[in-house]
């Protein structure tokens, strides 16, 4: 049952993240997809979580041409999420985040198809990666400060 609340939970503050005005790259999605397999122990359970309430953001927002590329770098930050530690998830999420999706801006043509147009795309992202890495270990810590408190009885018994 506890699985339940904390997907609800999960589902209204991605939603609520997606919408509500943030610095950009600095939400809960990554942080959600690394912790709820954690929850569960299988990775499939984060998949819907987080692919749903990007999807909404995204219908509310607009859709957009590297969907895919997004996507699919935040299934394969849940699919990995069971085979590091947190604080490497914290870490490998973002950064894997990173260089799929500016790998996908780069098959866009828009900095040419040559490798100084690969790199160019790549430099023009740095300034936006250290909100992603922020933002994943803000909510990261948060997950897991209250599934600690939320986790440990609030009275002892005799």
């Amino acid at each position: 049952m506890k699985q339940v609340y904390w997907f609800i939970g999960f589902a209204l503050l991605l939603g609520l993240s997606r919408i509500i005005p943030h610095p950009p790259n600095f939400t809960p999605i990554l942080a959600v997809g690394i912790f709820a397999p954690l929850l569960t122990g299988k990775w499939q359970t984060a998949l819907p979580i987080t692919l749903g309430a990007m999807l909404i953001g995204d219908l509310y927002w607009g859709l957009h041409q590297y969907m895919a590329w997004t996507y699919a770098s935040v299934a394969l930050v849940s699919i990995i999420a069971l085979r590091f530690s947190l604080l490497a998830n914290c870490i490998v999420g973002p950064v894997l985040f990173f260089l799929i999706t500016n790998f996908g801006v780069y098959t866009s043509g828009y900095y040419g198809y040559t490798l100084e147009g690969l790199i160019a795309c790549y430099i023009a992202a740095i300034p936006f990666f250290h909100m992603t890495l922020l933002g994943t270990l803000f909510y990261t810590v948060i997950f897991y400060s209250v599934y600690k408190l939320y986790d440990k009885p609030l009275y002892k018994t005799v």
